[in-house]
């Protein structure tokens, strides 16, 4: 597939991105790469922008370079895309240009028992969907995902291959013999819209009410989320964490690979819980809190990402 770069432009223009443009106009570029395995008339982007960094790309590849140039001087021979923000100017571009189309059906080889299906909706092969969950327009299901209790799926929300959705939560009660008796789940979960669910997440249903996932929320593959969790909107969970029972985490968090929030405890909006932290009391609104047992390092001031 070849794309001018004055199509790019158009495209660009046409969503109001800003950025700056210095190089040939009617290059054509045919693929996308990574800056450290550079290919012929491809798209690239650099995180910061180097100037000895710039130098050691040979200019006769005619990449063409998404980059935040910070007022540097650019030699003419190189084709650079300058933009504040290049990570979503490149990833746009790919995205628009250069993905593929998705063949949106409902396998045969997985077994649906809800009729509550909205339009545009992607189930992959071998998956299980039980009565009860509502699929909002838009959402991709993919392969082996199990969602096995009554579910409330919000419009474009991706589910990636061996989710689990809406397994009874570890909760149990010692009865009059001592012995331990499980907790009977009757509660659902409730997905908002645009969120994505990691490969091999899993994520309880409530014990009364509902597990709740908020609008624009990304959990990352091999997630646990237990039973009653609330996540706010715009939240990121990132690979192996853990959310305990009933805790509570509030809009535009980001908890870090591997890190656990105990049961009942509440972070506040804007917060970053730190790579292995294990949250034991509650965080207030934009902290940062790292270590074992969690403490309070500084405010938070930056994005999430």
């Amino acid at each position: 597939m070849s794309i001018y770069v004055r199509k790019i432009l158009e495209y660009l223009d046409e969503k109001h991105f800003p950025y700056c443009y210095a190089g040939d106009l009617n290059l054509k570029i045919d693929t996308y790469c990574p800056l450290n395995a550079p290919q012929k008339q491809a798209i690239t982007w650099i995180k910061k922008l180097v100037s000895s960094e710039l130098t050691e790309i040979d200019p006769s590849l005619n990449l063409l370079i998404v980059a935040n140039a910070g007022g540097k001087k650019i030699p003419r021979e190189y084709n650079l895309l300058s933009s504040e923000n290049p990570k979503e100017i490149f990833f746009e571009i790919l995205d628009a240009f250069f993905k593929k189309e998705l063949v949106l059906g409902i396998s045969k080889n997985s077994v649906v028992e809800t009729e509550e299906i909205g339009e545009d909706v992607s189930i992959g092969h071998f998956s299980y969907i039980c009565e009860g969950v509502n699929i909002g327009k838009n959402v991709i299901i993919e392969k082996n995902v199990v969602i096995q209790c009554p579910t409330q799926i919000g419009d474009y929300t991706i589910i990636h291959s061996g989710a689990v959705i809406g397994t009874d939560g570890f909760g149990y009660y010692s009865n009059g013999e001592g012995l331990h008796k499980k907790v009977p789940h009757f509660g659902g979960v409730q997905i908002g819209e645009h969120v994505e669910i990691g490969s091999n997440a899993c994520i309880d249903r409530g014990t009364m009410g509902d597990t709740i996932i908020g609008n624009n929320v990304k959990i990352d593959n091999l997630c646990h989320i237990s039973h009653n969790v609330t996540i706010e909107d715009n939240s990121i969970i990132v690979a192996h964490s853990l959310l305990a029972g009933s805790c509570h985490i509030g809009e535009n968090v980001y908890v870090a690979p591997g890190a656990i929030v105990m049961n009942q405890i509440a972070v506040g909006k804007n917060s970053v819980i730190g790579t292995g932290a294990v949250v034991t009391k509650a965080v207030e609104e934009n902290r940062v809190v790292v270590g074992v047992p969690a403490k309070d390092l500084r405010e938070n001031n930056k994005p999430l990402i």
